[in-house]
């Protein structure tokens, strides 16, 4: 009897910490990741990331993919993922601390605890033509391994932009 009520106690609490917010003020996202695209970058030891770049400036990692190339304007492009990451469960977070000017960052939770993880994208304009990329960095700030959480987002998010606006090359 008295294993029933710890367990409805402590269900209790959780509803009441997860529902209300708190938890994500528990489980405080602190400060964006800072991380350099390029090939020679060191990928984090934690397995709780994943990179979506095209491959000249993809650091060497078996957790990324090449991100897609899209013939359109860089506002067009930013405007997009902006409209498309609430529904991947990510929030725009506007000028972050410790955050480097020209990148979008946003921040998503994981559905059940609200675990943080940070998404961080800068666009990559062409030296001639009008293709654009990006590329993209998506880590959990708690956790040794992801489960592979940040790629199945990154991906989904990633198919959702390319149906909205289509792919060149």
């Amino acid at each position: 009897m008295f294993a029933l009520w710890g367990i409805l106690v402590l269900g209790g609490i959780f509803v009441v910490v997860r529902f209300t917010g708190l938890i994500d003020h528990i489980l405080s996202a602190g400060e964006p990741p800072d991380f350099t695209f390029a090939p020679e970058t060191s990928v984090p030891k934690a397995r709780n990331y994943f990179i979506a770049c095209p491959a000249n400036l993809s650091p060497k990692t078996d957790r990324s993919m090449q991100s897609p190339v899209f013939n359109t304007a860089a506002s067009t492009l930013a405007d997009v993922m902006i409209e498309t990451a609430p529904a991947h469960g990510m929030t725009l977070v506007s000028n972050p601390t410790g955050g480097e000017p020209g990148r979008l960052y946003f921040l998503a939770r994981t559905p059940v605890f609200h675990f943080p993880d940070w998404v961080q994208v800068e666009l990559i304009l062409p030296e001639q033509g009008e293709d654009i990329t990006f590329c993209l960095f998506a880590q959990s700030v708690y956790g040794l391994d992801d489960i592979q959480q940040n790629e199945k987002r990154t991906r989904a998010w990633i198919a959702d932009i390319v149906a909205r606006m289509g792919q060149s090359g």
